[in-house]
Parts: C-alpha cells; sequence; structure tokens
C-alpha cells in the first residue's frame, strides 16, 4: 500500500468523477480509453483529462504494449492500494480532508448500492456471497486502535495475494474484483 500525504493528490480525488474512474480502473485491470469512457458514460476526452489528472500523481500508467495501433490508448491502476496519512495539520489540510472524506464515503455507498442494485447481473454462484455487519462497541480509544490493527492484519493476507495476481496476471478465471468497506467511528451518546 501506498501512503498519500500530499495534499494535491487529496485535493484531486475530491473529484467525483476521477474518485469513480479510479475505482473502476482498479477493478477492471488494464482497459482502453475508449472502453472506459464506455463504463463512465462519458466522452473520451473528459475520460482522458481525468487520466492525465491522475497520472501526475503516479496513480495511473499507460500500457502502450497493449495497444493494436498507435490511436488505441491502454492504462491500468499503477497502485495496488493506498491509505491517507491522517496527520496533517493546518486549516487548509483540515479542508482537503474532510473534502476527500466526504468523497470517499460517497463513494463506498454509491457502490454498495450499486451491487444491490446489480445483483441479479452477477453469476447465480455469487448473488449470495456477498456480506455486511454491524455491531456496537463500548471501547476505549486504545481499544479501538487495537481493533483497527486487528483487522488491518485480517486483511493484510487478502490485499498480499491480490497484489500478487495482478503482479503476475495470474488472476483465476472464476475471480472477481471484491470491494471491501467497513468504518469504525465513535458516535456521542
Amino acid at each position: 500500500m501506498q501512503q498519500i500525504d500530499n495534499l494535491d493528490v487529496l485535493r484531486m480525488l475530491t473529484n467525483r468523477f476521477r474518485m469513480k474512474l479510479y475505482s473502476l480502473l482498479f477493478r477492471i485491470g488494464p482497459v482502453t480509453v475508449s472502453e472506459l469512457a464506455r463504463r463512465m458514460d462519458a466522452d473520451p476526452g473528459q475520460v482522458s483529462y481525468h487520466l492525465r489528472q491522475l497520472q501526475r500523481y503516479d496513480m495511473v500508467e499507460d500500457v502502450p504494449e497493449l495497444a493494436r495501433d498507435s490511436r488505441e490508448r491502454w492504462v491500468r491502476a499503477a497502485m495496488p492500494g493506498w491509505r491517507v496519512e491522517t496527520d496533517l495539520e493546518g486549516p487548509y489540510a483540515a479542508a482537503v480532508m474532510q473534502a476527500w472524506t466526504a468523497q470517499w464515503v460517497i463513494d463506498q455507498f454509491e457502490r454498495l448500492r450499486d451491487f444491490d442494485r446489480n445483483l441479479t447481473a452477477l453469476p447465480e454462484e455469487w448473488r449470495d456471497a456477498g456480506f455486511g455487519s454491524s455491531r456496537h462497541l463500548r471501547l476505549t480509544r486504545d481499544e479501538m486502535a487495537q481493533l483497527n490493527e486487528q483487522l488491518n492484519a485480517v486483511m493484510e493476507p487478502w490485499r498480499k495475494l491480490t497484489a500478487e495476481r495482478i503482479a503476475a496476471d495470474e488472476t483465476p478465471p472464476d475471480s472477481l474484483p471484491i470491494f471491501l468497506f467497513y468504518h469504525a467511528f465513535p458516535e456521542l451518546p
């Protein structure tokens, strides 16, 4: 995972279109700009513009060896995942973090809604594979930090497996991209 501690990168990702574009690109792997435009229901020029913004910060890379001719442009996500530095200081940093977090949460819940809407389009054996859970806990701040560490430790082997498969281009044919998100936060009584 790559650490993002550059406010310009986070500011660039507050754009809803870019966030959706990056998520789609990460899910479907190397793809042509034309196919991205089709899936985003957008003009290829618009997609190319936003891809250039992502490329400025090394989040997207061209894959010229896949092109069949000079007009075809292939791209892929350049990092297997990222996490955001949360200790950024100052009012500008706070505003950027708040805007990015808001867009990130919107993206997550839109993806959950899309999963629910498109459930019948999944292969039948995958329709009941999704899961969700919520718990109401009463923890100290240190216990919550420990919970975070434990959850990340559970996820780490699966993240590594995915990264290895992508790097080796050996994803099993019966696999699908899996989106997992969870949140834990204190609530005021």
